[in-house]
């Protein structure tokens, strides 16, 4: 079981920074989880949305500023935007990360990264864009990929949807939002997690920061990705 700090402490001013994951880390968190977006001169930057409204409270879109300008606006720096490149400089290197593509034409600088940090083997990329991770299995040999799937899931049809998107992508785990125990139960759904594990992929339930549905699923899950590593280690 790896636990994975979402976007460091969770939602919030300081998500996807340097501040954020390393408080995430200093509880025992395995690893972390991120959101990449490109910048207009094609650098891997950490955001989860295209702009800096809810964040930042400023109209600024990522894909449309150079690193450099950003840089000028004062908007890099430990506590606000970081890039891919110094998660696996400033990060412990023992650690797992979970790069969630955002913008798909982020994948081959994201690509390029992880190559020159020899960071393969404790990195898996994940996306709701499911045909970009076919441009991982084209470049990199073995890479951890894994669709996040969400609401498809709670639709008719699906668990077909779900099994359908395995067999294309043959994934290392699939991510899956924890509300789906709410939606169709907490045995069916303990079943169904338990049935993907057992054909071989991996289950990452995210985001999970209730203490008491975490001892109901852990048996059934790989990766944990929550707001909240500090409480979450203490019951690992």
């Amino acid at each position: 079981m790896f636990v994975l700090a979402h976007r460091g402490m969770g939602k919030g001013r300081y998500e996807n920074t340097l501040k954020s994951f390393k408080e995430g880390l200093s509880y025992g968190a395995h690893g972390v989880e991120l959101d990449v977006r490109l910048t207009r001169d094609g650098v891997v930057i950490l955001n989860h949305d295209p702009d800096l409204k809810r964040t930042m409270g400023l109209d600024v879109k990522i894909s449309e500023k150079t690193f450099a300008e950003l840089e000028e606006m004062g908007l890099v720096g430990f506590d606000a935007l970081t890039t891919l490149e110094e998660i696996y400089r400033e990060l412990p290197e023992d650690i797992f990360v979970d790069v969630e593509i955002k913008a798909v034409e982020a994948v081959p600088e994201v690509i390029k990264i992880v190559k020159r940090f020899d960071a393969l083997e404790r990195t898996m990329f994940s996306s709701f864009h499911h045909d970009c991770l076919h441009e991982f299995k084209e470049e990199l040999c073995c890479p951890m990929v894994a669709p996040i799937i969400d609401k498809e899931l709670l639709r008719p049809g699906g668990e077909e949807f779900l099994y359908k998107v395995i067999e294309r992508y043959r994934p290392y785990s699939v991510n899956l939002n924890k509300d789906l125990f709410e939606n169709i139960g907490l045995e069916k759904g303990l079943s169904l997690l338990r049935k993907i594990r057992e054909e071989g992929t991996r289950v990452a339930l995210w985001t999970l920061n209730d203490s008491d549905l975490f001892l109901k699923v852990r048996d059934v899950c790989d990766f944990l990705i929550t707001d909240r590593s500090d409480v979450m280690m203490e019951v690992v």
